[in-house]
């Protein structure tokens, strides 16, 4: 009876014990189910992620190659027609000019000094020419008038340059009618001869007389020979001697310095003929 008892209780313990046994293991496995669960779902979200970032990939690499296709398949844009090189003889016999006489490039620049385009030739190109060629000897600037006809002021405001000539400021009015182009009526043409020290009856009289209107009419009438229509208008050639004519190439309009350096020393390099 007493042995059936100890049997019964051992029998009872290794129930209990298994019983714990088997639940841990439940325990164990339904944890194991639910980690496993959770990393399949994030294992999902993932995939899915990848899935659009790939999407948005192909869709970007399909818009680069419909944009290279677009750029192979357009026709390039027009080229701006050349100027073509046109060459003249130019007169420059009693005509204002800066620099040496004996230059061996000439530059004869036609203008106007009512004209926006002149002005802007007067203020960004011509100190860069007179820097690098002027000053140096190189070139030899010479001033001709084309009052345009639609520049009621210009006519007049070239007869003051000339007149300033007179007195030897003839580009210290040149630089004042450039500086103050919006204000060159003969009352102000006047007040610029006392502004730069003029004595200003004999200028007044020079302005009021017309003096150089002629030369101003000599100047169109050449320019036009020429072959100029517009202002400003330049012609860059080889200076010969004395000689009172330059054939020279002809530029057109306020270019850029580089437009001027590549002729001239072009010119340079070449030999008299």
């Amino acid at each position: 009876m007493i042995m059936n008892k100890k049997i019964l209780v051992i029998s009872l313990g290794i129930l209990i014990t298994l019983t714990v046994i088997i639940s841990s293991l439940a325990i164990s496995s339904a944890a194991d189910k639910s980690s496993k669960s959770d990393n399949t779902e994030k294992a999902i979200q993932e995939l899915k992620k990848e899935l659009q970032d790939l999407k948005k990939d192909m869709q970007d690499l399909k818009a680069g190659i419909e944009d290279i296709k677009t750029k192979l398949t357009a026709k390039p844009p027009a080229q701006p027609p050349q100027e073509q090189q046109v060459e003249a003889m130019v007169s420059i016999d009693d005509d204002p000019y800066m620099g040496s006489e004996d230059a061996p490039v000439t530059i004869i620049e036609f203008s106007d000094f009512q004209c926006p385009f002149c002005g802007r030739n007067y203020k960004t190109t011509l100190p860069e020419i007179k820097k690098e060629y002027i000053s140096t000897g190189k070139v030899k600037y010479v001033f001709r008038d084309f009052p345009l006809e639609f520049h009621k002021n210009a006519p007049k405001a070239s007869e003051a340059a000339n007149c300033a000539g007179d007195q030897d400021k003839y580009w210290e009015m040149h630089d004042k009618l450039f500086d103050n182009q919006n204000a060159i009526m003969v009352e102000n043409l006047k007040q610029y001869a006392v502004d730069i020290g003029l004595q200003t009856d004999t200028f007044n009289s020079c302005l009021d007389s017309g003096k150089y209107a002629e030369e101003i009419t000599r100047d169109l009438e050449d320019g036009k020979k020429a072959g100029v229509t517009g202002t400003p208008s330049f012609y860059i050639g080889k200076t010969k001697g004395k000689e009172k004519e330059v054939l020279g190439k002809k530029i057109t309009g306020a270019r850029p310095y580089a437009s001027f350096k590549q002729v001239i020393d072009q010119l340079l390099t070449e030999p008299v003929k």
